[in-house]
């Protein structure tokens, strides 16, 4: 497809390395607008499934186990309740063109306002495909009828 070069104007084609008027870099231009354009659509597109998976930080078990010394020197284990889920050990899912991810719960809604990025702190990129349910039942729950 034939696109105008930014710089000039010259019509040249968008598969262009470069533009052979002026050497404005073509490829890396178009390039850079597909992925903008790529990342808007991704934006829009994000919604909230329904359906939960095991929190990544603490692998669905709503505390991590951490290593610490004491005062005395003495190594000893505790734990610690997980903040990303909300020590539920569970994450929301959300959906888009860019596939799946869970987000920390108190980020959920504006990840899907499209103010965070994918790769947020807050964010897991779960893949492609949609995520496992969550390996534990849920607190408060029975596992008999």
């Amino acid at each position: 497809m034939l696109i105008a070069c930014p710089e000039c104007a010259h019509e040249v084609s968008d598969r262009a390395p470069t533009c052979p008027r002026c050497g404005f870099p073509i490829a890396t231009h178009v390039a850079e607008q597909r992925a903008a354009e790529a990342a808007t659509l991704e934006r829009t597109t994000r919604r909230v499934t329904g359906d939960h998976t095991d929190c990544a930080p603490c692998k669905g078990r709503g505390f991590r186990m951490l290593d610490y010394v004491d005062e005395q020197g003495t190594k000893k284990q505790g734990f610690e309740w997980c903040i990303t889920c909300n020590e539920t050990g569970r994450l929301p899912v959300v959906q888009s063109t860019g596939g799946y991810f869970s987000v920390a719960l108190e980020h959920v809604e504006a990840f899907v306002r499209g103010e965070l990025p994918t790769d947020s702190p807050h964010v897991t990129s779960l893949g492609p495909e949609p995520p496992p349910p969550p390996s534990y039942p849920a607190a408060g729950g029975s596992s008999h009828s």
